[in-house]
């Protein structure tokens, strides 16, 4: 049994809300949408809502990016479903968006940006892969994996905080949050192991009700054996399950080994620091990988409706 697949279907089936796929193009996501809809959840079609395409119009014409744009590029810039999709969410017609099966994240995340907005305690856009072990009993959010390349500190602190939030939401239990180096608590110097180290300083500083700890080697951070060995004390005791990765190149690298040759379900990468649920799909998705995704976005729509 994969418990925590089981609670996030259970929770966004009774309390989730509306979602869209728009690419309705793409035979997989015509796969998904038939079977999300046979298991209860509501997903919309955004072409039943051609009707109010002169009032979304009229949103993207205030938006700063579309700045002295004439309506024939407004028009034009709606036509593709994606955006046509998120103008919905910002509009509050529909709570969650799910796309990137046909559509580069550069594309997606640039979208989401510029007509959802960011979260003021976020800052940036960052994202997570949820992982779930073969046995379906333990769970680590790794993060960040497919947004930003070379975080800062501070970004890193914020990746941490939004990481730790959204894996409570998915596990319902508490985030030990590991902020991962080559180095265990001083045991190399590189100006690498400095931003770390600068991230858990800001981190504690702006986030002391999260259990954390920094900078770790991820055994450190994730064996208690090893734990103990390599540290006198720490709090997370080599029981972390949210793992900040200082890099892009490290965290997509160990996301895809865990998938590939720990056999762990890899779902994601889910966007986080929007002000709505948007989410990004890899374009070699599976059918079930869409699932997945849209059934966080569908749970996400109705916390997101208390920020």
């Amino acid at each position: 049994m994969n418990k925590y697949r089981e609670r996030i279907f259970n929770l966004a089936k009774d309390k989730g809300g509306s979602i869209i796929l728009p690419e309705v193009q793409d035979t997989r996501v015509q796969d998904a949408r038939r079977e999300l809809i046979s298991m209860g959840f509501n997903v919309l079609d955004h072409e039943e809502f051609s009707d109010k395409k002169e009032y979304y119009l009229d949103y993207i014409q205030e938006q700063p990016f579309t700045d002295n744009w004439p309506r024939e590029k407004l028009e034009e810039y709606l036509l593709n479903p994606a955006h046509f999709a998120m103008t919905m969410v910002a509009s509050d017609d529909v709570d969650g968006v799910i796309v990137g099966s046909i559509t580069p994240s550069s594309d997606v995340i640039r979208a989401a940006i510029r007509i959802i907005g960011i979260l003021p305690d976020s800052n940036w856009v960052s994202s997570i892969f949820f992982l779930i072990a073969p046995d379906g009993q333990t769970a680590y959010t790794f993060a960040d994996c497919a947004v930003i390349p070379e975080p800062d500190s501070n970004q890193l602190a914020t990746i941490g905080a939004d990481s730790a939030e959204f894996h409570h939401l998915l596990t319902g239990e508490e985030a030990k949050v590991a902020f991962l180096s080559f180095s265990t608590k001083g045991s190399a110097n590189h100006y690498r192991v400095d931003r770390v180290r600068e991230a858990v300083s800001i981190f504690g500083k702006k986030y002391p009700h999260i259990l954390h700890d920094g900078e770790l080697q991820v055994d450190a951070a994730i064996v208690p054996e090893v734990s103990r060995q390599k540290i006198k004390s720490s709090s997370l005791s080599g029981e972390a399950n949210v793992l900040i990765f200082p890099n892009l190149d490290a965290g997509n690298i160990a996301y895809k080994i865990a998938q590939r040759m720990g056999q762990y379900s890899a779902w994601g990468p889910l966007l986080q620091g929007l002000k709505k649920p948007i989410h990004d799909l890899s374009r070699g998705c599976s059918v079930d990988d869409i699932i997945n995704v849209a059934a966080i976005t569908s749970l996400q729509s109705k916390y997101y409706a208390y920020i």
